[in-house]
């Protein structure tokens, strides 16, 4: 299946996506996701020395075609001028990138950064597409929560680009590039990569010799589902060398039994469901699980289920927070 979003509806906006366009000249081949290196002071001489030497323009970031997760080929012709997220990890690498004055709505589980609180807001989930047709978007995105209406929506027309949450760190990472492709924001999208696979190796350097890390029981919800290795949380524990009490699951996210998590003895818990009320004193006091040793070692710790929950551009913070709960020793 091949698509074209195009950008007829806004012609009066030309001169923005002009701008756009000409900044975006400065980021290498159509298409690329590396950024074209800046002049150097002696590269800048060299040219002013031999003007006779004319340097071949690099083409234009847009057009550019991408497949989405849908298997669906899109052709974007011009950088969006309107953005609707329906994802509240993809909200943050929007506005993270630089992309969030083109962002003209948001889904109702978006809450960072704190000025898309006053943004217009869309349904999570079972979007509707009558809203969607109001806003006059140039893009859509929309995440795995929303995969089953991508047809609907597309039978009006609307400019739907599906984006699944990614299952590894790694994949947050080409997310990120992806959504800086398609928004003419390739320069700041690398950037921001950059940095966090700095802060990435930083933390995994100085775990590089551990050959058995501590066994972790990672608590979504206080019905004790929990992140198996297919999830980037599972991922984000593997790269920490740490063993999940979920390593056998066949699920990303599958649901334990308080007497499996008894038995199997964890040494470290986190728990990301303090919204619903769980403490870490609560967790001591269920049944049994005082006698498990992250309890008795005092090793139970709350993650923010914003930050580490979203595949987005704050899992880093996640990350290095995990790391030093794992190993205090190394990242004092």
């Amino acid at each position: 299946m091949f698509r074209t979003f195009q950008m007829t509806r806004h012609r009066s906006r030309w001169w923005l996506a002009a701008a756009l366009a000409s900044a975006a000249l400065l980021l290498g081949a159509c298409g690329s996701d590396e950024a074209a290196p800046a002049a150097t002071p002696a590269a800048t001489a060299a040219a002013t020395a031999a003007p006779d030497v004319t340097a071949t323009p690099a083409p234009p970031a847009f057009p550019v075609t991408i497949t989405d997760s849908s298997g669906t080929e899109i052709t974007i012709e011009a950088a969006p001028l309107r953005i609707v997220s329906h994802s509240p990890a993809l909200t943050e690498i929007l506005f993270a990138i630089g992309a969030g004055p083109q962002v003209v709505a948001v889904d109702n589980f978006s809450n960072y950064p704190p000025e898309v609180l006053a943004m217009q807001h869309v349904r999570y989930s079972s979007p509707e597409p009558e809203q969607a047709v109001a806003l006059d978007a140039d893009i859509i995105f929309f995440s795995g929560r929303q995969r089953g209406s991508v047809e609907a929506f597309r039978a009006l027309d609307l400019p739907i680009f599906l984006n699944e949450e990614p299952t590894t760190l790694a994949g947050v990472l080409e997310s990120i590039t992806l959504i800086g492709r398609i928004t003419g924001h390739q320069e700041e999208a690398a950037a921001l990569v950059a940095e966090m696979q700095t802060r990435i190796d930083a933390v995994t350097a100085k775990v590089a010799d551990v050959t058995e890390g501590p066994l972790v029981f990672w608590e979504i919800t206080d019905g004790l589902y929990t992140v198996g290795p297919e999830s980037f949380i599972g991922s984000m524990l593997t790269l920490l060398k740490a063993r999940n009490v979920a390593a056998d699951a066949t699920t990303a996210f599958p649901q334990l039994t308080a007497e499996a998590i008894v038995e199997r003895d964890p040494n470290v818990i986190f728990f990301a469901d303090a919204d619903a009320g769980v403490t870490v004193a609560a967790i001591g006091e269920r049944p049994g699980w005082g006698d498990i040793a992250a309890v008795r070692d005092a090793r139970v710790f709350e993650v923010h289920p914003d930050v580490a929950s979203r595949p987005g551009p704050r899992i880093v913070e996640a990350l290095e927070m995990v790391a030093q709960a794992l190993y205090p020793d190394r990242f004092p």
